[in-house]
């Protein structure tokens, strides 16, 4: 089940870069830094490279892909943090707890996947 992580930042991505209405009041100051667009491409981006990588076994393409994602998702989190700080009790801490969430999610995979070796590594030690 491990393939939904990448599903979140390709709809955030989606929803970002697909025409709409315009964009909200409440987006975050990081989110304001840069277009909508760009923000979405980068999620897309991330995204897709993670599920192409998971689907085709593709180590490196994978830990780039979740690399990218953890990225993006600190940044987003730490606009909607800014965001509730002044909040009375942290008001709306369900969304950025949700981004820092798939953003642990993202890097903590990029991290294990990186850390298993390669199939030539497998395939050399085995046959020492």
């Amino acid at each position: 089940m491990i393939i939904v992580v990448p599903i979140e930042p390709i709809l955030r991505g989606l929803d970002y870069v697909l025409p709409g209405a315009p964009p909200a009041v409440q987006l975050s100051q990081v989110e304001q830094a840069m277009p909508l667009w760009l923000w979405g491409t980068l999620c897309l981006i991330a995204g897709l490279m993670a599920l192409t990588g998971f689907l085709g076994r593709w180590r490196r393409v994978t830990v780039v892909g979740l690399w990218i994602g953890g990225s993006v998702y600190a940044a987003l989190a730490v606009g909607q943090w800014i965001a509730v700080a002044h909040q009375p009790w942290l008001d709306g801490l369900r969304g950025p707890s949700i981004v820092t969430l798939l953003c642990l999610a993202q890097l903590g995979m990029a991290i294990g996947y990186a850390a298993q070796p390669d199939d030539r590594e497998v395939e050399r030690e085995a046959a020492e």
